[in-house]
């Protein structure tokens, strides 16, 4: 039985539609390219969507993982979110692609390096 969840962040895609996965950071999901149902599914492009937030992984960290219209995979690893904070995936090429993380009141907390390949 699948624990349902009470926290959320916002998801803000700034690249080309797709779906999202944010995903706690586990030695199981590392290791797998299976991630389940989305958290976010077909996100349009300039789309913000709130996202649940499952409880953090291996030092209360995520994952993050996309795959979009165009057949582009990105990647990133070692998040560190809370409730009520916004994803932001933005970029203009496979090489400026990157995850801003911002608190409750918009204030940038980190910015992380996607990892962004064709499938």
């Amino acid at each position: 039985m699948e624990i349902p969840c009470t926290k959320t962040v916002t998801f803000v895609n700034a690249v080309r539609e797709g779906d999202a996965w944010i995903l706690p950071r586990t030695p199981e999901i590392l290791k797998t390219t299976l991630w389940g149902t989305p958290t976010v599914s077909k996100v349009r492009t300039g789309e913000s969507r709130p996202a649940p937030l499952r409880e953090p992984g291996e030092g209360g960290l995520y994952v993050f993982r996309m795959i979009d219209a165009d057949g582009f995979f990105h990647s990133a690893d070692g998040l560190d979110l809370e409730d009520g904070w916004t994803v932001k995936i933005a970029g203009d090429d496979l090489q400026s692609v990157s995850i801003e993380v911002s608190d409750g009141n918009g204030v940038v907390q980190r910015t992380y390096e996607v990892f962004s390949a064709r499938l």
